[in-house]
């Protein structure tokens, strides 16, 4: 298992305002682990199933929020630099997104840094003031 990519996704759920995240398995059938992930959001679960190991679960989940994601620098995210998958699509919170504007505002290319996923950009990172110690 690759810790990395789990404390990854972890910290991306909590960066996109979930609520929570949990990760388990299916079933208890050793010759074909089934195991899931998911991150809960106000009235929304987010969730990827049937996957081999903890690790590849994660790594899905965390896919599946930043297809579809804008970043902080307002272009849409891409995992891959063959480019992002939500073209003339519906994003994750419900904007519709053309060829159009994907091709006016660009695309931000995301990777996974050992145990955390990075934007290519230089938008500065969201701070919250007056926030309880």
């Amino acid at each position: 298992m690759d810790l990395e990519e789990v404390l990854a996704c972890a910290d991306l759920v909590g960066r996109s305002g979930a609520a929570g995240f949990e990760v388990g398995y299916l079933d208890d059938d050793p010759t074909n682990p089934r195991w899931y992930a998911h991150a809960q959001y106000r009235g929304a679960r987010v969730i990827v199933e049937d996957h081999p190991t903890p690790s590849a679960a994660a790594d899905a989940l965390a896919q599946r929020i930043l297809a579809g994601a804008k970043c902080r620098c307002g272009r849409l995210v891409a995992t891959s630099p063959y480019g992002a998958v939500a073209y003339n699509g519906t994003l994750l919170t419900g904007e519709r997104w053309t060829h159009e504007q994907a091709r006016q505002t660009g695309q931000c290319l995301w990777r996974r840094a050992g145990p955390r996923w990075d934007p290519s950009c230089t938008a500065p990172p969201i701070t919250i003031t007056g926030a309880r110690q």
